[in-house]
């Protein structure tokens, strides 16, 4: 636990509290996790802005492999076709998986997941939450199972601004408070692995 300016984190860190960073954690439950906020989880994250819904082969007679090339034939030479059909291939498992934790997809008079076709997509596949809210009700859900898995341990208020590097390897990062340019002294948050879930946000990654 703190010691001065260092923060045990236990076994593993994850660095942004948006879909990406909840799912991950509930993923690792029961393995200690935990996750560092900028702001009070759900409040910060941009994922509750998506209006969107998502895309899962899950009507009868579809498959990943057409999820995955349709994929490709819209991107026009800019997919990772690997890429494209691993991802393709856990749609519908990760849809599972957020139905698990409470997230309230629309569904048709017969109960059945209401899927609709979209963009460049060949069969109906992408499904939504009250038509524009599947990124609010998504990370509500995640919210309220992260809060209720006693694995997962939330440090908020905190922005990570670099990686503590032992051995030429990650040991955790460093942070200071969200909303300040420069931490009077600086926190060390430790941690046996580090998981970056933090977006794109500020051009962090080259790519």
């Amino acid at each position: 636990m703190a010691q001065g300016n260092i923060v045990d984190a236990g076994d593993v860190l994850i660095v942004g509290a948006g879909l990406a960073g909840l799912f991950t954690a509930l993923k690792l439950a029961p393995r200690p996790v935990t996750v560092l906020a900028g702001a009070p989880i759900g409040d910060g994250a941009s994922s509750a802005w998506a209006q969107g819904g998502i895309a899962a082969a899950i009507e009868a007679g579809d498959t990943a492999e057409s999820h995955a090339a349709d994929t490709i034939a819209a991107g026009a030479g800019t997919v990772d076709e690997e890429a494209a059909l691993s991802i393709a291939r856990e749609a519908a498992i990760r849809i599972e998986d957020l139905l698990r934790l409470g997230v309230p997809f629309d569904r048709d008079i017969e109960g059945k997941l209401a899927v609709g076709r979209e963009a460049a997509h060949s069969h109906r596949r992408i499904v939504h939450v009250k038509g524009d809210q599947a990124g609010k009700a998504i990370m509500q859900a995640l919210v309220a199972a992260v809060r209720a898995t006693p694995s997962i341990r939330v440090m908020e208020g905190l922005s990570a601004y670099e990686l503590a590097i032992e051995n030429g390897r990650a040991a955790g990062v460093f942070a200071r408070p969200a909303h300040a340019a420069t931490a009077p002294q600086p926190l060390l948050i430790k941690a046996r692995a580090v998981v970056l879930a933090s977006g794109g946000v500020g051009q962090l990654f080259a790519v």
